[in-house]
């Protein structure tokens, strides 16, 4: 025998001794394919939509219109409008001048998440778009695992592909914070409902620092660990409701105050601001800049709305993004007590707070807003058991993405 064979033997009989069938490559659990399919699907329409939009178009190359990056139209198409503001943080920091647009309008979150990208890239525009890709896709998965767990597996794949094929989903691409504050708030709801408390407390933190509107989540939270021990907002006019809440807190006061630290995330940001520009509330102060003036909702109604009705739609002379802003804000309000009857006075509240305060100020933008109210889409997704309601948001959303997303990448202001 060789010596080339005694050493092949002894391999052969030293792997004989382990069993190869044990070793298997991990495998992904099945509630990632549904939201990675869905996130597929509706990226190819924004990426080619915007694409064919801006070459086939070019409404938006007039000097009046930046491009980020005119190399590249497939990340340029991505950074429109307020997109600019979000790369002027991350480029230079925040700046204030009363009376005129400045960046602190905007809140720090995401700005900080593409910096720290932006270390590996040295290219804001594309560390934002990184940054807004995979919150989305994450958001999807925390979406679906909470739809799951308060539905079912069916409605809790028409929910993600209805937000994302909704026709402002364009956003969730976009260097905007949509998709960054759908992942954070979507995140904290489902662990509140998972009863991990800390994990609620630390993605609701994180809410408030995205967006204003992040200390509504603190609200959704902190209702949902009321309801876990025995009190709703429908039973608090019984004795037993509040004799519950008490044992709860003398059992779990813990938690309760865990939460009760959730709104540091926006106090610390507020902090910031007063050191650095001696106004806490500069993020306030700066929206009249942006023409939203605090008006109240029927004010803003007869300034916004009334109008409308006088318009000739026969000619399509009309404010076209005013009424589809309108519209999206009564629809909202008008799914609130459906929410309510679903999924409970939490999510109602939710979506009536997240309407009523931008709506006070203006209706713009209201399009936009609504993208992150994911409890109307979890309602759409239990409408979807229907044929024909199903069969109208497969159909309409798909096709509107495609129109509204070719709008926004030319320059024409959407939301």
């Amino acid at each position: 025998m060789t010596q080339f064979s005694k050493h092949q033997d002894t391999l052969k009989k030293y792997f004989e001794k382990f069993d190869l069938s044990q070793f298997k490559l991990p495998t992904l659990p099945d509630w990632f394919w549904p939201p990675f399919q869905a996130f597929l699907f509706s990226r190819m329409v924004v990426w080619l939509a915007g694409y064919f939009g801006e070459i086939m178009i070019k409404a938006g190359w007039e000097k009046d219109f930046y491009h980020l990056s005119p190399d590249n139209i497939f990340l340029d198409i991505l950074a429109r409008w307020d997109s600019g503001f979000y790369i002027n943080i991350v480029e230079e920091g925040y700046m204030l001048v009363y009376g005129r647009i400045s960046n602190v309008a905007f809140f720090p979150l995401y700005p900080m998440l593409t910096s720290l990208v932006d270390v590996l890239f040295n290219n804001p525009l594309l560390s934002g778009v990184i940054v807004s890709h995979i919150s989305f896709l994450i958001a999807l998965i925390y979406l679906f695992r909470l739809t799951t767990l308060l539905c079912d597996e069916d409605t809790a794949k028409r929910t993600i592909f209805y937000i994302s094929v909704f026709p402002t989903s364009l956003f969730f691409s976009a260097v905007y914070t949509e998709s960054l504050f759908l992942c954070v708030s979507v995140a904290a709801v489902y662990y509140a409902h998972k009863r991990n408390w800390e994990l609620a407390t630390i993605f609701t933190l994180l809410a408030g620092v995205t967006r204003i509107t992040g200390l509504l989540v603190f609200g959704v939270v902190g209702l949902e660990w009321m309801r876990s021990h025995g009190w709703t907002l429908l039973t608090c006019y019984k004795k037993e409701a509040w004799q519950n809440l008490w044992q709860g807190i003398k059992k779990d006061w813990y938690s309760l105050l865990f939460i009760l630290l959730a709104p540091l995330g926006l106090l610390s940001h507020m902090a910031f601001l007063g050191d650095q520009f001696q106004d806490p509330m500069a993020f306030w102060s700066v929206q009249s800049a942006f023409n939203r003036h605090n008006l109240g909702f029927l004010g803003i109604l007869m300034r916004d709305f009334v109008p409308i009705l006088s318009q000739n739609f026969w000619t399509g002379g009309i404010w076209w993004n005013v009424l589809l802003d309108t519209s999206a804000a009564i629809f909202a309000l008008a799914a609130a007590p459906f929410v309510l009857r679903r999924f409970g006075e939490g999510f109602a509240i939710y979506i009536l707070l997240s309407v009523l305060v931008p709506l006070s100020s203006g209706t713009g933008s209201m399009t936009r807003y609504i993208l992150v109210l994911f409890p109307l889409f979890m309602l759409m997704g239990v409408w979807g058991q229907r044929e024909s309601v199903h069969r109208f948001f497969q159909t309409f959303f798909p096709i509107f993405l495609g129109i509204f997303t070719a709008v926004f990448v030319n320059w024409i202001f959407l939301a």
